[in-house]
């Protein structure tokens, strides 16, 4: 067996009742990630590779728990079945099998998601570098209700974890308390778990081991969290908004500290997925959702919304929404625009005031000022989109392309009924309906356009 082989594992089977949910509560969203999400990449972030989820099997079967586990998170994600709900020991022998070839395990709870890779790597470090056999994160201040209480013996040795709900008067004043994130050596965690004894309840755990493997003069230490936010349970709807102002306010000031201009941070929301270059300005109002990526020098809002959005350096969104689009260098969108999935604004590229594109290429410098909508669409170069311009791409069963040009000017109110072709430098006229391809450099107008340059048109 290889030395130093840790395995993460992920208590994830509890049913979550208080959350009032048919969502589980290891699927509930924290700042753009799951919980469960957020858990494991702490844990890769620290230097654990392999993880084990323990789910129930309603979790087990969760479509969206299984896209996790199959998506870009996936690799060495394994999922353990805890068959039954008999408590935290028992949810973690049902991860043996799973983490066989481990060493060490280090526990971790789903609805804990505060928890720093900063503390985990902590714990990492104290456990090997000690040569522990247990070592338990704790905190220690006000108790937050439900946690069992540390107790040290003389030595200032952890001796025992006593629950709250069997604590006397004297446990419970103490002030250190339990985090429920452990550092286990394989070696005694399996024997001793299946050795312990059921509560009243017919549950098993985990804490029991602390005693267990004292008594066994196994060397057990504690890591105390320097941040109470932490370590911060996550149990109905209350706990998960404050968890997420809590992330929300790191995400900020990291990007504050990397160089971001943040005018009103309790107005701007930034997905964990999100990033942002330097010298960036976000103005308040402005959510940076799912993974989008803001290059330098740009300048988002206010009021403008991205979701899984790139933007390139130096462009500026005001007050408009764009999902899955990709905005190139020094483009202004809005006010007031939506870019759906599939746009890409080309560099330079101007998108006005209530303007929409869907699935189109605007090409570099093209211009669409405002009341338009452009879909399914490819837009040349230096292309001009005049106001209320509509690219009709849908005949009822179909989607159908729409070429412009570069160059080409297309004159206000224009309809370009798809398939349609304006070649390179042609201009339509105000109002115009166009039916058929205009050929480049060709001038057209009327309802059917038709070529202003033939007497028959007149």
């Amino acid at each position: 067996m290889k030395s130093n082989l840790w395995v993460g594992v992920i208590l994830a089977a509890g049913i979550g009742s208080r959350m009032r949910s048919s969502t589980p509560k290891p699927l509930h969203p924290l700042c753009g990630r799951t919980l469960i999400e957020q858990t494991v990449r702490t844990l890769r972030e620290a230097g654990i590779e392999r993880i084990v989820i323990v789910a129930s099997p309603l979790l087990a079967s969760n479509p969206q728990l299984l896209q996790i586990v199959n998506g870009d998170i996936g690799e060495g994600v394994t999922v353990a079945i805890q068959t039954e709900p008999r408590g935290t020991g028992h949810a973690l022998l049902s991860a043996s099998d799973a983490a066989s070839q481990a060493t060490h395990i280090l526990v971790a709870n789903a609805d804990m998601p505060l928890v720093t890779t900063d503390t985990v790597r902590s714990m990492l470090t104290t456990h090997t570098d000690l040569n522990l056999s247990m070592t338990l994160l704790t905190g220690r201040g006000e108790v937050p209700a439900g946690f069992g209480r540390v107790v040290r013996d003389s030595d200032d040795h952890v001796i025992e974890i006593v629950e709250e709900a069997e604590a006397d008067e004297g446990a419970l004043n103490i002030d250190e308390f339990n985090a429920g994130y452990y550092c286990i050596n394989t070696d005694i965690a399996w024997s001793l778990l299946e050795r312990l004894q059921p509560s009243v309840t017919g549950e098993i755990y985990i804490t029991d081991v602390v005693s267990a493997a004292v008594k066994n003069c196994a060397p057990v230490e504690a890591v105390l969290v320097s941040d109470l936010s932490e370590v911060t349970g996550i149990n109905d709807r209350t706990e998960l908004a404050a968890a997420e102002a809590v992330m929300r306010a790191r995400i900020l000031r990291h990007w504050m500290i990397e160089g971001v201009t943040i005018i009103d941070p309790d107005t701007t929301y930034i997905d964990s997925g999100a990033t942002v270059g330097r010298d960036t300005t976000i103005k308040p109002g402005s959510h940076l959702l799912g993974e989008t990526q803001i290059g330098i020098d740009a300048v988002i809002g206010p009021g403008t919304v991205l979701n899984d959005t790139r933007v390139d350096a130096g462009a500026v969104i005001t007050s408009s929404h764009a999902e899955s689009a990709h905005i190139g260098e020094r483009a202004t969108v809005g006010p007031f625009s939506h870019l759906r999935p599939g746009s890409v604004i080309g560099p330079d590229a101007h998108i006005g005031n209530y303007a929409e594109i869907k699935d189109s290429v605007i090409g570099p410098g093209a211009k669409i000022g405002h009341f338009s909508y452009v879909g399914d669409a490819t837009v040349g170069a230096g292309a001009n989109i005049g106001a209320g311009t509509v690219t009709c791409n849908y005949d009822g069963d179909v989607k159908h392309q729409t070429s412009i040009g570069e160059n080409a000017f297309i004159g206000s109110g224009s309809m370009l009924v798809a398939p349609v072709s304006i070649g390179p430098g042609a201009t339509t006229g105000a109002g115009s309906v166009v039916t058929h391809d205009v050929p480049g450099g060709a001038r057209v107008a009327g309802v059917p356009a038709r070529s202003i340059s033939d007497p028959d048109s007149t």
